[in-house]
């Protein structure tokens, strides 16, 4: 069995991952024609337009960039470079919604602090 998070091959039956000790419970596997069952890798793409759309366009478009990119790594088989580039996709998701959220904040206290001076 393969762990979906890292790929990793494991022993059947094995309830964690022995490389990142992930759940193996009910792991997906992507069985190519004749070949070995392979991790099914999350793209996260919805996540990154999400982000895109509602937090940091500039990190956004990185994350749907990267996140783009996972499905054609499976397609072409390098499925350890299809999990680094869903994990580099995850990260840019965070940047981007942290950024987002930053911004959000910094407005809001300008926006409160403007209404406080006209006050005055």
């Amino acid at each position: 069995m393969y762990c979906p998070q890292c790929g990793t091959e494991n022993a059947e039956g094995t309830a964690h991952c022995i490389q990142c000790g992930a759940a193996l419970e009910g792991g997906q596997v992507f069985q190519p024609p004749g070949g070995a069952p392979q991790p099914l890798v999350k793209n996260h793409l919805v996540w990154s337009i999400l982000v895109t759309l509602f937090c940091c366009l500039p990190f956004g478009i990185v994350a749907i960039v990267k996140s783009a990119g996972v499905n054609t790594l499976v397609a072409a088989g390098d499925y350890q470079g299809a999990i680094e580039k869903a994990n580099s996709a995850k990260k840019w998701i965070w940047i981007s919604f942290a950024v987002g959220l930053v911004v959000i904040i910094i407005s809001i206290i300008l926006q409160v602090l403007a209404v406080l001076s006209q006050k005055m």
